[in-house]
């Protein structure tokens, strides 16, 4: 290549070059260095937050729950849970209930229990205005059905809606109940299984010193088969038995219900289970042992499941099904399981969706 005069050739020194080079490996390098110790800190981090979940999982909570054993009561009968909130009980015109009434009534003279009084729809056309009329037609001759609900947070009684309706329909009077500590029921705090069935019973009591020759009925869902369950048991023991017993998503026991539980799944291999967790219910004097009580209920018994209930697996309906079939006799009623395809998601608590519902009641 030929230069022209005053023209230089533009070169980079040789030691320049290298520099250069050596730069920029060195840069690749520490690129890398810092990728890898960045995936090494997310790595760290990751199985840090991992061991700390785990650590609170199998250790903080079942030791928690095993020196405070009072948190299972929130948990079984989770009538701390409000939703929503600021809910008017004494309008139940707002629920699409017109023929009804909102009354107390006052085991002690610490507690009161709301409860809804929803009229047989036939007497719905000229609903009475007064309370003492709604008294009087319980012993008119149509069929009573009480109501006690499960654990669906403090507005559980008086949320079913679409169930009284169905019942009403069917000329049911329908009493749905709360129990203390739910809705607007007092006194607060935690309920025991000896309260909410003491208040059962009161409210039986009531109905049946009003109720004539009309028939009364008992239907549980739930957490509020247990309740009835035992109720049944106890009326039965004592000569005062209801005319029929319905048990809608039921479970044989409280032990077998929490093992079976959603909530109970990530420590269904935990060694230590029942000891740290399953005791604490019967350290408050929770048992719900309906596979026992049922064997002591003479009257006309209805259950009914749902097989996609992942609240209370089919399978535990089933087992108290079995229980109740292996103590009847030619004096005692009968009983009947009626199960309902998963395919039809009426899942825990929407039975009263099946068409065919008011047939079975009838039958």
């Amino acid at each position: 290549m030929k230069l022209r005069r005053g023209e230089k050739i533009k070169t980079e020194p040789v030691e320049q070059q290298a520099n250069a080079t050596k730069y920029a490996n060195d840069s690749v390098k520490e690129k890398d260095s810092c990728k890898r110790y960045n995936n090494m800190c997310t790595s760290t981090c990751l199985a840090k937050l991992v061991g700390l979940f785990l650590f609170i999982l199998y250790v903080f909570i079942p030791v928690l729950i095993k020196t405070n054993p009072w948190i299972f009561v929130k948990i079984v009968f989770l009538n701390h849970v409000t939703w929503p909130p600021f809910v008017n009980f004494s309008q139940p015109n707002h629920f699409g209930l017109n023929a009804t009434r909102n009354f107390y009534l006052h085991p002690d003279e610490d507690s009161k229990l709301g409860i809804w009084h929803v009229l047989p729809t036939t007497l719905s056309v000229s609903p009475p205005l007064i309370e003492s009329h709604y008294e009087d037609l319980l012993s008119k001759n149509k069929a009573i059905m009480i109501y006690f609900h499960g654990n669906s947070g403090s507005r559980a009684g008086r949320h079913r809606v679409h169930l009284y309706k169905v019942l009403a329909n069917l000329e049911f009077h329908v009493l749905a109940v709360d129990y203390r500590g739910y809705g607007d029921s007092s006194p607060l705090g935690y309920p025991t299984e000896d309260g909410v069935v003491n208040d059962a019973r009161f409210v039986y009591n009531y109905v049946r010193e009003r109720s004539g020759n009309s028939p009364v009925f008992i239907w549980g869902h739930s957490l509020g088969t247990g309740i009835t369950t035992r109720v049944a048991k106890e009326l039965c023991s004592e000569g005062d038995p209801p005319a029929g017993v319905i048990l809608e998503s039921p479970f044989n026991n409280i032990k077998e219900a929490a093992l079976g539980h959603w909530m109970a799944w990530p420590f269904k291999y935990y060694p230590w289970l029942e000891w740290a967790l399953i005791d604490s219910i019967s350290a408050n004097n929770i048992y719900f042992t309906s596979d026992q009580s049922i064997r002591y209920v003479t009257v006309p018994l209805l259950i009914m499941h749902a097989e996609d209930d992942w609240v209370i697996p089919i399978e535990l309906g089933t087992k108290l099904y079995e229980a109740a079939l292996s103590s009847r006799t030619d004096k005692t009623g009968p009983v009947k399981f009626v199960t309902f395809n998963s395919t039809r998601g009426y899942g825990h608590k929407h039975i009263h969706m099946a068409p065919e519902l008011p047939a079975i009641l009838r039958n």
